[in-house]
């Protein structure tokens, strides 16, 4: 059959096919094409921006960097997002990567990470801190490895901790083992921007993810983080930060714009809304292979923006 050069087959088949290995779909009914009967399909729009995304996670990093989960409230998301960032992260790029938790006040990252062997937690490593060398080895004892997702968690007591012993500069002690160590860790915070854990945590950090619901109320409390920030004298640091906006059932349009809006006109580097998934609600433990795949790529978006500041 000859094609003619207008005819509307040939335009198709130079949309879809390739010459080039690397372009051809590995995903969904073209890649399955292209296994199953040889041919060289080229990949679809949804899979080049896939690989562009992980492209961007994947870019080595020169040196350790740390990364705080700012929001100045409980139950805000922070534990959600440093966790979700930190497994799309370790699924993505592997490597040696920590979600861990520091603050005065009592957490949930060990409720709804996998468990372990053992149940020590951020406050047992800060009593030992003395005894643990910069050997991945020593640290077994104190993080619970995450399966699939390729991280570790250093948790905090579910109770509440010592606050004799977890401070600013406990917390300063301890990232200086840990960054040792780990090539990226995610520190989630505590809620009061007056507590020392968390302007530590705002001082060894490279980078901040600042984290909002879409609710009227954690849009107030964003130009508080905000100020908060400055306020430390951090204010530089805000350029390369991202905002994470957890959407909500209602889905205020208005709303997201408004935040959106505002991490423009204080100069964050990115904003990425993480749409409404039942399996993130109600404190369910984590399950990354539950999540809706329009959630997995708004993590990997959110993770390639933040790799981007790195």
């Amino acid at each position: 059959m000859v094609v003619e050069a207008g005819d509307p087959r040939l335009q198709l088949r130079r949309e879809t096919t390739t010459d080039t290995p690397e372009s051809s779909a590995r995903q969904g009914w073209r890649g399955w094409c292209n296994q199953a009967l040889g041919l060289s399909l080229a990949a679809s729009a949804a899979e080049r921006a896939s690989r562009a995304r992980r492209a961007r996670i994947q870019r080595p990093l020169e040196t350790h960097r740390t990364v705080a989960v700012l929001q100045l409230k409980g139950g805000g998301g922070k534990t959600t997002t440093a966790y979700h960032l930190a497994a799309t992260a370790g699924r993505v790029r592997g490597g040696n990567i920590l979600a861990g938790e520091f603050n005065e006040n009592q957490g949930t990252l060990a409720e709804r990470a996998l468990t372990a062997n053992h149940d020590r937690t951020t406050l047992d490593l800060i009593r030992n801190l003395e005894t643990v060398t910069r050997r991945t080895a020593d640290l077994v004892r104190y993080v619970r490895p995450q399966g699939d997702d390729r991280i570790h968690v250093l948790a905090s007591p579910p109770e509440g901790t010592d606050r004799t012993r977890v401070d600013g500069r406990s917390v300063r002690a301890a990232h200086e083992t840990l960054r040792s160590l780990y090539s990226l860790i995610l520190l989630d915070t505590g809620n009061s921007a007056q507590s020392s854990t968390w302007r530590a945590a705002v001082d060894v950090a490279d980078s901040l993810v600042l984290v909002a619901h879409n609710r009227e109320d954690d849009a107030r409390l964003l130009e508080a983080t905000v100020a908060a920030v400055q306020a430390e004298g951090h204010g530089q640091k805000l350029a390369r930060s991202v905002l994470v906006v957890s959407n909500t059932a209602t889905n205020n349009t208005e709303r997201l714009t408004r935040l959106r809006e505002y991490a423009e006109a204080v100069g964050l580097a990115g904003v990425v809304v993480i749409p409404f998934d039942k399996s993130l609600q109600e404190g369910r433990a984590f399950h990354y292979d539950a999540l809706h795949p329009g959630t997995v790529r708004a993590y990997e978006e959110a993770t390639a923006t933040l790799t981007d500041q790195l």
